[in-house]
């Protein structure tokens, strides 16, 4: 299996950081709004085709994070994020969970800003077996 990758497009407004202060049940929100948002895309990239099931474990994850500008930013940031669509991957079936066993990572990169005005992206990179 060669490299995967799967978009999820998360609102201006759905958005949480680490560096986000807020009451736990606008954290909840969020990421709950996320996980369900990644659960669909995974579930319709598996049943088009467009993401295989992976058969050898670990997988390595990059998470690919597209701010919304130019500016600086750490994409370890998004980890609330990033964990919710991990999390979403796992209902999907994508792997059988999201331990150390089958998943190593994820890595966080920055990626270039988001074409879509309002709108981050995240890119889940998956790749069969441990990369160096």
């Amino acid at each position: 299996m060669s490299a995967q990758t799967i978009s999820i497009r998360i609102p201006r407004n759905e958005w949480w950081s680490q560096n986000r202060r807020g009451g736990w049940r606008v954290k909840h929100l969020h990421t709950r709004t996320v996980r369900r948002r990644a659960l669909l895309a995974a579930c319709d990239a598996v049943n088009r085709g467009a993401l295989d099931r992976p058969t050898r474990w670990p997988v390595r994850v990059i998470a690919v994070i597209h701010p919304l500008t130019h500016g600086r930013f750490d994409p370890e940031n998004a980890a609330p994020m990033v964990k919710a669509i991990i999390d979403a991957l796992t209902q999907a079936g994508i792997w059988p969970d999201d331990d150390g066993t089958h998943i190593t990572g994820p890595d966080y990169r920055p990626g270039d800003p988001s074409e879509e005005p309002g709108w981050y992206r995240i890119d889940i990179e998956i790749t069969e077996g441990e990369a160096s």
